[in-house]
């Protein structure tokens, strides 16, 4: 009785549910691609040539950043080119992506917050795309730019941390999104139990 009072205390100023779920999707997303990218790496222990060749989504997602960030270049003036399966190239410099550049660990956050919450799968994938829309924008704007950095010979670094950077404006960007996504699932929540809604 008491550690149910307790339990109620404590999800009266946090949605422990929701909270629990969401951290274990993450861990999944996240020790999931984790696990999945050893499988495809010929060098691990274990290998799997099929999934290499043919579901290989890692590959998947670092060509549409090299390929979409060399458009990018060519737009702004430099003279690029992909040097697969890792670098986009100049004259002058190049810009390696590696994992860590993928921006895998955002994805598996954005994945996980929005399969946790409690919505109709039309809205979920809506906002589950825009999500991942804005991201993968986001990181093709940050290697275009690295790369007129690098090519330049400009202190990129002077700052911040690209990677940081990036973090820190894709996280940015995800916590307006989720706080819209709040706002306006809690207004469609309003509605379906006939309680007014307001709008200015």
């Amino acid at each position: 009785m008491y550690s149910s009072r307790i339990f109620n205390k404590i999800n009266s100023i946090i949605d422990v549910t929701y909270f629990g779920k969401f951290i274990v999707l993450l861990l999944i997303f996240y020790y999931g691609n984790l696990a999945y990218v050893a499988i495809i790496d010929p060098q691990g222990l274990v290998y799997s040539g099929f999934l290499d060749h043919h579901l290989n989504y890692i590959n998947w997602l670092r060509n549409s950043y090299l390929y979409t960030s060399n458009v990018l270049a060519h737009s702004i003036g430099i003279d690029s080119h992909i040097s697969l399966p890792y670098k986009l190239v100049t004259p002058k410099a190049s810009v390696t992506t590696v994992y860590d550049c993928l921006g895998i660990g955002i994805f598996c956050f954005w994945n996980a917050f929005v399969l946790a919450n409690q919505d109709t799968l039309a809205r979920k994938i809506k906002w589950w795309m825009s999500g991942l829309v804005s991201i993968w924008i986001i990181n093709n704007i940050r290697m275009t730019l690295l790369l007129l950095a690098v090519d330049k010979g400009m202190n990129y670094n002077a700052f911040m941390n690209h990677h940081d950077l990036y973090n820190l404006v894709a996280y940015g960007i995800i916590a307006l999104f989720i706080y819209l996504y709040t706002v306006k699932y809690n207004q469609g929540t309003a509605n379906l139990h006939g309680q007014p809604n307001y709008t200015t």
